[in-house]
């Protein structure tokens, strides 16, 4: 398949640090040299050159980290999704994560504009020891009629194996465009947010401790918890505005990094 837009990224742990040790990136897709926004362990800016997506784009990444090896990978900016009248476009992950690795995964919004058609398939490659913070965010974006939901839908797919048995399928489906559909979606909210944490040190009390944290923020939106079959959890939230479900990512990342990872709090510095 010809790819709008390509990466790979391969780390490994030297010396008690994390390293590229392979990295190749074409067409619209580039990298950030990494920063160390922690002490041991880089954060790389995935950068997207084209200023969004269209109709019949495809995109493809692969990310690997080694036994051991941690990073953090956030996007630069929001992805923004045009209409697409032909074909949808499309953009295919693949994360292979080795014993005791740890990748954080901060992703911006997927902003949808009137008539857009988007595709989304990740699948995950785990084993045992591994850790993984991944996150998401769906929103509408502007249309001439100034209208909510006025792209035609977002498929999104996620598949995480574990030791090569299938842990989690999801799939979620948003397709405003089917009146059935169109009658409660979202349940009146405009915006979609979700979380997947995988770490052998989520337990049970980590979980209501987040739990208690997220109370005082249900007044704007909803949220919901689902436990692993393995240690770890996934959250959904609804919301109307980004900044409403970062903040439920922040209160989850801070703690999870404090609590478990030991560390202080980062801060991506997006501007």
């Amino acid at each position: 398949m010809s790819w709008t837009g390509s990466i790979r990224l391969k780390a490994v742990l030297k010396n008690d640090r994390t390293i590229v040790k392979d990295t190749y990136y074409y067409g619209a897709f580039k990298l950030s040299r990494p920063v160390f926004l922690d002490e041991l362990s880089p954060t790389y800016f995935l950068i997207h050159v084209g200023g969004g997506y269209v109709g019949g784009d495809r995109y493809h990444q692969l990310f690997c980290l080694e036994e051991g090896a941690t990073m953090t990978l956030t996007t630069q900016s929001a992805t923004k999704v045009y209409k697409t009248m032909g074909e949808p476009a499309l953009q295919e992950t693949e994360l292979v994560l080795k014993k005791r690795s740890f990748l954080t995964y901060v992703q911006d919004p997927i902003i949808a504009y009137e008539s857009a058609r988007y595709i989304q398939n990740m699948t995950i490659h785990m084993e045992s020891g591994a850790g993984l913070l991944l996150t998401d965010i769906f929103t509408p974006g502007w249309s001439e009629s100034k209208t909510e939901f006025t792209y035609d839908w977002i498929r999104s797919k996620l598949n995480v194996f574990h030791d090569g048995k299938r842990l989690i399928m999801d799939h979620l489906l948003l397709n405003p465009s089917d009146e059935m559909d169109s009658v409660l979606l979202l349940e009146g909210y405009s915006h979609f947010g979700s979380l997947l944490l995988i770490h052998e040190e989520v337990d049970g009390e980590i979980i209501n401790e987040l739990d208690e944290m997220l109370s005082p923020l249900r007044s704007n939106v909803r949220i919901g918890f689902s436990r692993l079959p393995i240690r770890g959890l996934i959250l959904r939230i609804l919301a109307n505005q980004t900044q409403q479900i970062e903040k439920v990512f922040s209160v989850c990342e801070d703690l999870f990094r404090r609590r478990v990872l030991r560390e202080d709090a980062i801060f991506y510095r997006k501007y």
